[in-house]
């Protein structure tokens, strides 16, 4: 058994780039516009497709301008063809703004990703065997994130998760991935719908693993990724980079 299965979104990005985010009621002129793709499933099984591994992607696209183009693009990019499934809504659209210090906000419509279940990945069982690990994100509906993780587990796969957007799922819920990958945010929201109370990162992460869930990968930007465990805590240095702004 090998290979990486990804379960979850595809999104067209619509991204506009300007001087400065907009407040409520406000109109900024932006300097640039940019249409792509995007999704964080599809980030994900790009990301790791471009690393080298053997992935497929289970993905619902509808039969619009958005999801013919992606259907082309996930292709190209050497992902198989039988996970790129036809749904009855309008492709996912994903609408970024950008200011000039790569601070973003995005609203999501997530439509054909919606229609994606646990029966339609399971009916491709067959097809995904040779996937080790599962990673699913929640663009999709929760329902799918939890139900993929257990029929992933009943099948001797290991199962990741990148909780975001934040769900209210339970500890009991998260204990179903055996990794979870949450930023700080997402972690606080975890956390705080668990009762696990904590001041830092590393409190809330503590938390969580004492309640259950087997690993907690906390990323937090620019000071690296917290790993904690019931075998203890890591801390890694991020990588330095120069985040792509308005130039």
């Amino acid at each position: 058994m090998q290979g990486i299965l990804v379960v979850g979104s595809y999104n067209a990005g619509l991204t506009v780039s300007g001087p400065r985010l907009p407040v409520p009621g406000e109109t900024v002129v932006a300097d640039s516009f940019a249409a792509g793709l995007g999704g964080k499933g599809a980030n994900q099984a790009i990301g790791a497709r471009r690393l080298g591994a053997d992935v497929a992607f289970i993905a619902k696209l509808g039969d619009d301008v958005f999801g013919r183009e992606a259907r082309v693009t996930l292709l190209a990019e050497g992902l198989p063809e039988w996970g790129l499934l036809p749904g009855k809504a309008p492709t996912g659209v994903a609408f970024i703004l950008v200011d000039a210090a790569a601070e973003n906000m995005i609203a999501i419509a997530p439509g054909a990703n919606l229609d994606l279940s646990t029966d339609d990945v399971i009916s491709l069982s067959a097809a995904a065997a040779d996937s080790a690990i599962v990673m699913l994100q929640l663009e999709c509906e929760a329902a799918l994130a939890t139900g993929v993780a257990t029929w992933a587990r009943a099948s001797g796969k290991r199962v990741m998760l990148n909780p975001a957007p934040a769900r209210d799922l339970s500890t009991v819920q998260l204990a179903l991935f055996d990794i979870i990958t949450p930023n700080e945010l997402e972690l606080r929201a975890l956390a705080t719908f668990n009762g696990c109370t904590g001041d830092s990162p590393k409190m809330q992460a503590k938390a969580l693993v004492s309640a259950g869930v087997p690993n907690v990968i906390v990323t937090m930007g620019r000071n690296g990724a917290l790993w904690v465990s019931a075998e203890g805590v890591q801390s890694f240095p991020a990588y330095p980079v120069q985040a792509a702004g308005r130039h």
